[in-house]
């Protein structure tokens, strides 16, 4: 029978930094673990989030309705990294504060319409596709290594560069950017009507 293949877990990333320090792997990130094994989980969470906060088709929703409260309050969800309005309110300046969405030209937390924004989430480890994963894995292994041992392997290094760039060729290849239709300025003045 062919085994087949799975993505990076979240106990493999955190095996991966302690493997680059010559520590022993764990079998659970669950419960009562060792020190080196909290640290390592932390980095892994820290750099999922540094990773994530860029954007990618995996991870950003696009006319995300985000409907006012009875006192006019929009919050922003907790999973939400950044927001920006889109669509019909794109040329607004509402800007995220805290948990609520702020309207910087007119000084107000208080909205009167509910709007959409293009949302760019926090996914937990296993939401992420294995592109993801790994250079998450791999950067975390080579951060976690300069910071316990205070050197770079060069191949870690050379593994981490790759990584990023299967990252960014598998957002090209699936998001389908468009320089005429991916930007809206360049969208309005090609849906011009003659008449």
């Amino acid at each position: 029978m062919a085994i087949l293949l799975t993505p990076t877990t979240e106990l493999e990333a955190v095996n991966e930094c302690l493997a680059n320090i010559g520590q022993t792997p764990v079998a659970t990130i669950s419960g009562v673990i060792g020190v080196d094994a909290q640290q390592a989980l932390a980095l892994v969470r820290s750099i999922s989030r540094e990773v994530q906060n860029k954007g990618f088709y995996w991870n950003t929703e696009k006319e995300y309705p985000l409907n006012k409260d009875t006192n006019g309050n929009i919050f922003v969800p907790s999973y939400a990294l950044s927001v920006d309005p889109d669509g019909n309110y794109r040329d607004r300046d509402y800007v995220q504060r805290g948990n609520r969405l702020y309207d910087r030209k007119n000084h107000t937390f208080t909205f009167t319409e509910n709007i959409t924004v293009t949302m760019v989430l926090g996914l937990p480890f296993d939401q992420m596709p294995e592109s993801g994963r790994r250079y998450v894995a791999l950067r975390a292994a080579r951060i976690f290594q300069n910071r316990t041992e205070g050197s770079n392997d060069p191949e870690d290094v050379d593994a981490e560069r790759g990584a990023y760039n299967e990252l960014v060729a598998d957002d090209l290849r699936v998001s389908d950017h468009n320089m005429l239709t991916g930007n809206w300025e360049t969208a309005d003045m090609l849906r011009r009507y003659v008449y």
